[in-house]
Formats: C-alpha cells, structure tokens, sequence
C-alpha cells in the first residue's frame, strides 16, 4: 500500500553514468505528462504518482531516455487515473507546526491540539483534545517530539491488540511474529522471512478497520510472500472487504498528507 506505483521490466545495455534527478515532460494521447525522472541502479522502472499528483520516474542508468519517455506514454492513462483519484483530496494538508488548534488524527478521529504551561511535561488525550503540558514556553520542536512519543507509545499498544484479534482469522495456521515499530517514508508496514512485522507508527492515525487490515495483509505474506493470486486468495478468504478498508485507508492518508497505498503508502 502507498503512493500509486507501477514497475516494469527495463530492457539495459550498459550502465551509463547518468546520475542525479531531471525535470521531464512527454506528449501522449491524455495529455502532457510531466515528470521526475531519478537515475538508480535498480533494474525495473518504477512509475510513482504522488498524493500531490506529481509523477516520479525511477530508472536503471543503463536505460535511455526514449525508451523510458515510450514507457510514459503507454501508461499515460493510468497516470490520469491516480491523478484524477488524488485530485478528490486537493488541497493538501500544511505541514504541521505543532500550536494549540492545530488538528490531528488518533484512530480515525481527528483531536485538536492544546499546548498548555505546565510543571509535568506529557501527552494526554482529553475528551476532543490531545494536551501536551510543557514547562515553560518552548518552540514547536518540543511539542512534536512529545506528540510523536506519545503516538508511537499508544501505536504499539493498539497494533498489539490488533495483531491479537488478526491472527484468529488464520485458525493456527500463521505464528504469532514479532513486532516492531520502523518510521517507512513510504510504507505502511512490511515483514522478513524471519517472522518479523514491520508498521509505521504513523498508521496509528488511521481508523481500526484500516490497521486491522494492513496487519492481515502482512500476516498474509507469512504464507505466501509474492502478491499473486494465492496471496489475494488468502486475503479474501480471511477478510472479505479487504478493499474497502484499503480505499479508505487510501482516503485517510490522502486527507491527512501522510503521503499516500498502491495510492499512498505501500505494503510489501
């Protein structure tokens, strides 16, 4: 889950030396595309649409540029599409600056922020506010590293729970993993073959439904760890509105700038 991305398999010669990132745009039947084009040493070209609705290319150095800009074309329309889905959620949200009245999301509600002087620093969620007491005037720097314990603190409790209610869906037969908390620019969780979860404690900010989903789907790939139709078979089977919880899991982190799942944050 994550931003909307597409990769394909990338005819190279060999490695040139193109380094860096280029500004780009290509003509095609919906329209001009513009693009970020980034040179790496992957060997599959990958096709990020953003929730911002910016398009980031990421290509093998040993790739021309043609081949890539005709591979722009033909998913041109696919381009539109996420576009078009992101464009539902414009505008996005500022950047926080961590001040009273500020609005935040716990759990899939939204909670205004109270900064308040006091002798005890700490984070508490009363009634329709999340307060943080601090002592003396500090800058917002203070506050969002409180705020970002207390959410990381409360994360790990609410994923524990739900992994707990998830692994009855399998019937014995997936182990309990691991958990860890792991900060992913853009993942919502992943797992190893060691029997190891991976979440963002960011999804915390999402409702249950969604969190309990992008627990099954990692605890589904302690089964079958490719997404082919043995996965998606067993996904169903356990949680039959998986895709509606993964829209508006989409929605939620479109609505909220947390980047954005196969149109924000992804899974693996």
């Amino acid at each position: 889950m994550r931003y909307a991305v597409m990769r394909e398999r990338a005819k190279t010669r060999t490695e040139g030396t193109k380094v860096g990132e280029e500004l780009h745009r290509v003509s095609a039947a919906a329209g001009w595309v513009e693009f970020r084009l980034k040179w790496t040493a992957r060997r599959t070209v990958g096709i990020t649409v953003r929730p911002d609705m910016n398009v980031v290319v990421t290509a093998p150095r040993g790739i021309e540029l043609e081949a890539v800009k005709a591979l722009l074309r033909r998913r041109a329309r696919w381009i539109r599409r996420q576009q078009d889905y992101f464009s539902r959620f414009q505008p996005t949200v500022p950047p926080r600056r961590y001040v009273s009245g500020e609005t935040h999301r716990y759990l899939g509600r939204q909670y205004r922020l109270k900064v308040v002087e006091g002798p005890q620093e700490g984070v508490k969620l009363v009634g329709k506010f999340i307060r943080v007491e601090t002592e003396g005037k500090t800058g917002g720097g203070r506050v969002r590293r409180l705020v970002a314990t207390w959410f990381v603190v409360h994360a790990r409790k609410r994923f524990e729970r739900s992994l707990a209610g998830c692994l009855k869906r399998f019937h014995g037969r997936v182990s309990c993993p691991e958990l860890r908390l792991r900060r992913m620019r853009k993942r919502w969780g992943s797992w190893t073959r060691r029997g190891v979860v991976y979440l963002n404690p960011e999804l915390v900010q999402a409702p249950p439904s969604c969190i309990d989903y992008v627990v099954t789907h990692e605890l589904c790939h302690l089964l079958h760890a490719a997404h082919g139709r043995a996965f998606y078979d067993l996904l169903r089977r356990v949680m039959p509105d998986w895709e509606r919880r993964k829209d508006h899991l989409e929605q939620v982190a479109a609505e909220t700038g947390l980047g954005t799942v196969d149109g924000c944050y992804v899974l693996r």
